[in-house]
């Protein structure tokens, strides 16, 4: 009876702490939280947003290239409480599509719930498309020539000698189904109109909605040559100038005087002083002796104006020493 006794006083003697874990503080805390975020995610008011989610395609094969227009953005309708949709706009979602085992052809991948990135509490209601669809193409490389395009005249008397584009050909990395199908690339048209001389022009080039996507808004230099527009005239008696004659020796020409059929601006049509100014018949005669020779005389002129013909094509030279 005793024994009995000693004991239920012990047991009445043990201090009530013993009956709490060591960590009894950070227990407490936890339930603590655990309400409060039982609270926030169910017991706060729900809401339904749309969201835009962009789509990002990520380890696709140096060698391979996309070759088709496709969504870049989802359309996602979300619900959950609104304390953690209003945290999602400072928490970009993104849809993450891994390429890394593509290969050539059309891959369709499907857009899940669980493809999207969302916190705990979000249920996803709807995505829109429901599938991501890619045309994959082997990368090509590939120079291609650009012609110019051109409209309208240049001004009366004037007329187009040369165009010369900067670069004159391009080189594209494309998908290789675009490239096979495309041999050249074309400026859009280049307006001469009223030009009369030479200048040098921006210039876009032509280009559909897929070179548009490789190239961007690609420019050109073009290299307008505008020159006064030429026609054929006959320049008679024209009289050549003996070059290099000696002292000792007097000249005989037959005949004294030549036609020369040119090919000059059509200005010069208009001023034909202005055109014996510009054009130098000339016989070389230093090296000749005594007696009788036939030369074919030497035409010197500018740039803009050709010769045709020389009529006759040479002059006979009588040489006589004089005493």
């Amino acid at each position: 009876m005793e024994k009995l006794v000693e004991q239920i006083k012990k047991i009445a003697t043990v201090e009530y702490t013993d009956y709490w874990p060591k960590d009894w503080v950070l227990r407490l805390l936890a339930l603590f939280f655990a309400i409060f975020l039982w609270y926030f995610v169910v017991g706060e008011d729900k809401v339904d947003t749309h969201l835009l989610v962009p789509v990002e395609l990520v380890n696709l094969p140096r060698d391979l290239v996309i070759a088709n227009q496709f969504k870049q953005q989802l359309e996602v309708t979300i619900t959950g409480p609104r304390g953690l949709i209003d945290g999602l706009r400072r928490q970009p979602i993104t849809r993450t599509i891994n390429l890394a085992e593509a290969k050539p052809g059309t891959m369709a991948i499907r857009n899940e719930a669980e493809s999207l990135p969302f916190p705990r509490g979000i249920e996803v209601l709807r995505i829109q498309p429901a599938h991501t669809t890619l045309v994959i193409d082997r990368l090509k490389e590939k120079m291609l020539p650009i012609q110019a395009e051109t409209r309208g005249e240049p001004a009366p008397g004037f007329e187009l000698a040369s165009l010369r584009l900067e670069p004159a050909a391009i080189t594209i990395n494309g998908p290789e189904a675009l490239l096979d199908r495309i041999n050249l690339l074309r400026t859009t048209p280049i307006d001469l109109s009223g030009l009369n001389s030479t200048t040098i022009r921006q210039t876009p080039l032509l280009l559909d909605q897929e070179l548009l996507e490789l190239l961007g808004e690609a420019m050109v230099n073009a290299m307008i040559e505008i020159q006064e527009k030429t026609g054929e005239l006959t320049l008679r008696e024209v009289e050549p100038v003996l070059i290099d004659r000696r002292e000792q020796f007097s000249y005989t020409l037959s005949p004294r005087a030549l036609q020369l059929r040119l090919l000059a601006p059509l200005s010069l049509h208009r001023d034909p002083a202005a055109l014996r100014q510009r054009v130098v018949l000339t016989l070389q005669v230093g090296e000749l002796e005594a007696g009788s020779h036939r030369l074919p005389p030497l035409v010197t002129t500018d740039d803009k104006i050709s010769v045709v013909a020389i009529n006759p094509e040479q002059i006979t030279v009588k040489v006589t020493e004089t005493k």
